[in-house]
């Protein structure tokens, strides 16, 4: 099975076909696409999607696993290349539905106070709600946010909607800002991907992707950088970069941002040396000599005319006159 499929998972039962496919283009080109959706309000539908090419595929998994990607969504998608093992059902479409669906999320300030939003109703508070095992106490939002005062009752609330948004971008760059490398080495970690591309500005976050089971590297990873300037300046520096392993990186802006950052289209689009590296051509044509008995420029037009060159005969030297002879 080619590595261009993809298994979705996990996807919410309100989203229809056109949606899903418009959701799924943004991650390539598709070629075959099948979506069975859910009709018992479990959030349980799936999908296989077969894109152009596997770079294409890995983004979509890249993309798409563990996030969620829909509005109201109660958990997040699932997805992983068709012809990969599911090792555990929990957190799978084939979990049995032993908890209710629900929109409400947590998340944590940056000390370390939880709170909870809700994608729905886009409502934020700090009590845990009743269906994430709360109490069903009427919500009162604070008059301030992890020690921050706050100006009136209504500003509270925007920042800590703010703030979940903030929590659900995952450590992302500005739009047009983020990149997409595959062909990564085996064998570099984070420390060595963030080696790589930090010379080119201030990094947001660099993560290689690894297997979930395995922790083995799947050879592709994303680079966020804060400036759609330092993305556009590593892809034109490193699109093409050899690894010394007999590949070459392929390093692309994050499909969907093109329009953000039409410089960096316009270099990844730079034709640039791909497969193995091309060794240096031997010279053809010249015979190895210590005294060809010609001069350097005639020996370079043969080799660039695939000539055999032979060496001159020698001309024997004039007879030395010996001093004391013929007197």
């Amino acid at each position: 099975m080619s590595d261009s499929k993809v298994f979705l998972g996990c996807i919410p039962n309100h989203v229809d076909e056109d949606g899903l496919k418009e959701e799924c283009e943004k991650q390539g080109t598709i070629k075959e696409f099948f979506y069975m959706q859910d009709k018992v309000g479990t959030d349980r539908g799936w999908a296989f999607v077969t894109y152009e090419d596997e770079t294409e595929a890995a983004v979509a998994v890249a993309m798409f696993n563990g996030q969620q990607i829909f509005p109201g969504s109660a958990r997040p998608l699932q997805c992983k290349f068709a012809n990969e093992k599911i090792t555990k059902i929990e957190g799978t479409v084939f979990e049995a539905p032993t908890k209710a669906v629900t929109p409400w999320q947590e998340f944590t300030t940056p000390e370390g106070k939880p709170y909870y939003y809700n994608s729905v109703t886009k409502e934020t508070r700090w009590e845990k709600p009743a269906e994430l095992g709360g109490s069903a106490a009427t919500p009162a939002v604070p008059g301030a946010l992890a020690g921050t005062a706050a100006s009136s009752s209504s500003s509270t609330p925007l920042a800590l909607t703010q703030a979940a948004a903030a929590g659900m971008q995952g450590g992302s760059g500005p739009l047009g800002a983020n990149i997409f490398v595959f062909h990564i080495p085996i064998n570099w970690t984070d420390d060595d991907f963030n080696a790589h591309f930090s010379p080119f500005g201030q990094i947001v976050s660099a993560k290689i992707h690894t297997d979930v089971v395995t922790k083995a590297s799947k050879g592709f990873g994303f680079c966020s950088y804060a400036t759609t300037q330092a993305a556009t300046m590593a892809i034109k520096g490193m699109n093409g970069f050899d690894t010394k392993t007999g590949k070459f990186l392929k390093v692309t802006i994050k499909k969907g941002e093109e329009q953000y950052n039409p410089d960096a289209v316009a270099a990844q689009n730079i034709p640039v040396q791909t497969g193995a590296p091309t060794p240096t051509p031997a010279i053809v044509g010249v015979q190895p000599t210590v005294a060809m008995g010609v001069d350097s420029d005639t020996l370079a037009r043969a080799a660039n005319q695939g000539k055999i060159l032979k060496a001159k005969e020698m001309q024997s030297p004039p007879p030395l006159a010996l001093p004391g002879l013929g007197r």
